[in-house]
Parts: structure tokens; C-alpha cells; sequence
């Protein structure tokens, strides 16, 4: 799905992707742009070269891996430390398209991110 404004514009695969946006416990590159929610723990926090940091978030789900998260929006009051449990609502992204020079995929060892356009704290 694609925000614009008032209207939701659904992609290919969004109902898929918002059922189970995971393959082998990483999210799955087939639903790249697909929008979805992820709340987690923040376990670390790596810095980029693009000035966004990325945020290792633990979903606290069977089966499912630590989920890289970059982020774009402004940052919740008191930032994002490790340890925060936040909200992040984005689109499936490849590390390959967001970073064609393969940096971003060599920080974060993984084919796949969550590219925030929105983070809260979770209550």
C-alpha cells in the first residue's frame, strides 16, 4: 500500500505482505514497497553514511529475525535509544536499491530493511 494524501493506493502484494511481510525470517524483498508496521525492541543502532542511522529491531516473534529499520522520519521526543521499544510504519525496501554501492547491506548484513516514514514509542 501507498499513502498519498486521503487515499491508500495498494500495491501488488499488499494484502500478503500486511498477512506475513517475512520469508525465512527476514522481511521479504518480494514485497519491496509494500507498506507495513513493525514494533520491537531497539538492540543497536549503526551509524550510515547517508546520516539516517539503521535500528536492529527485535519483534519478539518466533521465526522471525532481528529487522534492520532505517528511518526518515523525524525521531520520537528523547530520540531512539537501545533498550526503546518503538512503532516503525515504512515500506519493505532491499538493501541493494536503497544503497546500490553495497555499504548499507555490508552494515547491516541483510537483503532487506524497513524504510520508516513514521516511528512511536510503544505503550
Amino acid at each position: 500500500m501507498i499513502l498519498t494524501g486521503q487515499s491508500v493506493i495498494a500495491g501488488k502484494y499488499a494484502v500478503e505482505a500486511n498477512e506475513n511481510p517475512s520469508l525465512n525470517g527476514s522481511l521479504n524483498p518480494k514485497y519491496e514497497g509494500e507498506v507495513t508496521a513493525l514494533a520491537g525492541e531497539v538492540l543497536d543502532i549503526k551509524p550510515t553514511k547517508q546520516k539516517f542511522p539503521v535500528y536492529k529491531l527485535n519483534l519478539r516473534i518466533e521465526g522471525v529475525n532481528h529487522i534492520w529499520v532505517t528511518s526518515i522520519a523525524p525521531q520520537p521526543e528523547g530520540g531512539i535509544k537501545v533498550g526503546d521499544m518503538i512503532i516503525f510504519r515504512g515500506f519493505i525496501a532491499t538493501a541493494s536499491s536503497t544503497d546500490p554501492t553495497g555499504e548499507l547491506g555490508n552494515i547491516i548484513d541483510s537483503e532487506t530493511l524497513l524504510m520508516a516514514i513514521q516511528s512511536q514509542r510503544a505503550r
